[in-house]
């Protein structure tokens, strides 16, 4: 029995060794990778902060209510307004159009006589709370049949809905703001003709709640999610599963060499010869999770990223790790064991990682994705490793708490070499 593994063990290692493709593979290839994926993201992440959505404004009201709506406009961050085009006053009909050809991603038509409407709406609702014998306490309100305050608000067709929920919320903010302002003045002067009481000058009703935003990291961490704390990870495991593609080939190989037959005739079990395969590959599994963390801790910020923080997870993550590459190395022996070419088993090997990946919330997060893609993705080993570590590097969770992944990830693996062990003894020679 040790005699098979060590004899395994030691063929895998110089196979993989002399394989100086299937190293690079193995341990540049993902470097590169995580390299170039955050560095796109970062990138991509900064642009979308500076870049502000360009808005093309109508006001036909250069009332309060008007005037409000556009300096809110432009005192917000992330709105780029204007209300001219070539240096002209545009039209409805050339604003909806520049909408449409995507020149602009919202155009805004406030209508005019929007701030009387407005003023004489207030005033109704205050006539109304009063009694009947107060009288009419102004000389004119808003009547059923009236025009109503009336803004037009126009989306580029590729919006997306989260988008346009943004905007309205702004713009429903921007007029909350002004019909309180409004609010206050007409009660102000109401007052003045009652009691003969003057209210002094009031800043304004908004913004009197603070909001101060943070992320739950618990009070034993402070790392501040990121793009590197969700992109390594990620593109460990990815690459860590890939060793399927040099692994299944190797067994292959010894199919067709006759080496697999030489091993089985040497005394013990042909298990010690596949988990002499698995030995190897789980090893070089930790390594390629090792080279990818130091690039997240030392080569990431070189280039303006910050850096990868571990705090206080070493024991859980290595836990987690070892799982992973457990899973990985079990896997890749399965396909090499029913794969009956080399082609196959390349093949499949990486379209398959590739899906399990797409489905674990490696290329897409899971957040996005529908509940019935949610509940499919919580069937890729993929997903149960990358969990593990987002808890590990996100919520500071312990070994304990990661206990339930990587026992999906340990039984993974086991199904995976069991059913690699009957299937070689029923089917293969």
């Amino acid at each position: 029995m040790w005699l098979k593994f060590k004899a395994s063990s030691i063929k895998e290692t110089l196979l993989l060794v002399r394989d100086r493709a299937g190293l690079a593979m193995l341990f540049i290839m993902p470097m590169i990778l995580i390299l170039i994926m955050s560095l796109l993201q970062q990138s991509t992440l900064t642009m979308l902060e500076e870049q502000k959505t360009p808005v093309l404004v109508i006001n036909y009201d250069q009332d309060t209510f008007g005037l409000s709506i556009v300096q809110g406009l432009k005192d917000a961050s992330f709105f780029h307004v204007s209300e001219k085009t070539d240096g002209n006053l545009p039209t409805e009909d050339l604003l909806k159009q520049l909408v449409l050809e995507g020149n602009y991603r919202v155009g805004i038509i406030i209508h005019r006589g929007a701030s009387k409407q407005l003023r004489l709406k207030i005033k109704k609702i205050i006539q109304d709370q009063f009694p009947e014998s107060e009288g009419e306490l102004f000389e004119e309100v808003y009547e059923p049949g009236q025009p109503s305050p009336n803004v037009e608000v126009y989306f580029d067709p590729v919006t997306k809905v989260n988008f346009k929920h943004a905007v309205t919320g702004a713009l429903r903010q921007f007029s909350a703001t002004v019909e309180a302002k409004m609010i206050f003045e007409i009660y102000s002067d109401l007052l003045i003709d009652l009691i003969d009481i003057k209210l002094n000058e009031s800043p304004g009703f908004t913004e009197m709640v603070d909001f101060d935003e943070k992320y739950a990291t618990g009070n034993k961490s402070r790392i501040i999610p990121n793009a590197v704390q969700h992109n390594v990870p990620a593109w460990t495991i990815f690459a860590m599963f890939f060793i399927v593609i040099p692994l299944a080939g190797n067994i292959i190989k010894e199919r067709e060499s006759g080496m697999s037959l030489r091993l089985k005739t040497m005394p013990g079990s042909n298990m010690a010869v596949i988990m002499g395969k698995v030995n190897v590959y789980f090893l070089v599994g930790i390594l390629q999770a090792v080279f990818m963390l130091m690039i997240g801790i030392f080569i990431l910020p070189l280039f303006g990223m910050p850096a990868l923080k571990l705090a206080n997870s070493i024991i859980p993550l290595l836990v987690v790790t070892l799982a992973v590459s457990l899973a990985a190395s079990g896997y890749g022996v399965l396909i090499g064991i029913v794969a009956t070419t080399q082609e196959q088993s390349s093949i499949f090997g990486s379209i398959s990682v590739v899906i399990l990946a797409a489905l674990g919330g490696i290329w897409v997060p899971t957040f996005m994705m529908s509940e019935m893609m949610v509940t499919v993705s919580k069937m890729s080993p993929l997903n149960w490793g990358l969990n593990a570590y987002y808890d590990i590097f996100l919520r500071n969770s312990g070994t304990y708490e990661v206990l339930p992944y990587v026992g999906l990830l340990t039984g993974f693996s086991l199904i995976c070499i069991v059913f690699s062990f009957f299937y070689s003894r029923k089917f293969k020679t």
